[in-house]
C-alpha cells in the first residue's frame, strides 16, 4: 500500500527507519519522534532516533519523563503531531494546548481512531497513517 502524497516530504527518509517503525506492534517514542520531527523539518533526515527523541523532549513535544523505548499512546501522538506541525485548532487547543486537547481535536476531524480512548497504544503503521492524514488535511487548508 502506498503511503500517499501527504508524506512526500518524508519519502526521502531512511527506509530502514520507516520500515522499523512500520514493523512495531507498539510504536516506540524514538521512532515516532523521528518520523514526525523529520516531516516537520525539525530534525534532518540523517538524524538518528536518539537525536529526534531528545529534540522532542527539548522542544516540550514529549514529557521529560519519557524514555526512548516507551510505547506511544494516541494522545501522545496527537500532541506530537499537532505541536510539531503547528496545526491550528479550536478554542481548547488554542488556549490550553495539551495532549488531551490535541487528541480531541484530531478525533473531532476523524483523523484518529478514538474508539478506545486517549490512552490506547498505537502501532507503527498507525503513526504513519495519522501523520499522513494530518499533512493531507493541512495541505488542503493552505
Amino acid at each position: 500500500m502506498a503511503l500517499g502524497g501527504g508524506l512526500a516530504s518524508v519519502a526521502a527518509q531512511s527506509n530502514d527507519k520507516l520500515d522499523e517503525l512500520l514493523s512495531q506492534p507498539q510504536a516506540r517514542v524514538d521512532s515516532t519522534s523521528y518520523l514526525v520531527l523529520t516531516a516537520a523539518g525539525l530534525v534532518p533526515e540523517d538524524a538518528d532516533l536518539a537525536t529526534a527523541f531528545q529534540t522532542a523532549i527539548d522542544q516540550k513535544l514529549l514529557p521529560k519523563n519519557r524514555l526512548e523505548g516507551d510505547p506511544v499512546s494516541i494522545e501522545d501522538l496527537s500532541f506530537l503531531v499537532m505541536k510539531a506541525l503547528k496545526v491550528p485548532g479550536g478554542l481548547e487547543w488554542t488556549f490550553l494546548p495539551n495532549p488531551r486537547a490535541a487528541y480531541r481535536e484530531l478525533a473531532y476531524y476523524e483523523l484518529i481512531n478514538a474508539s478506545a480512548g486517549p490512552a490506547r497504544l498505537v502501532a507503527g503503521d498507525e503513526v504513519v497513517r495519522t501523520l499522513n492524514a494530518v499533512i493531507a488535511r493541512e495541505g488542503g487548508r493552505k
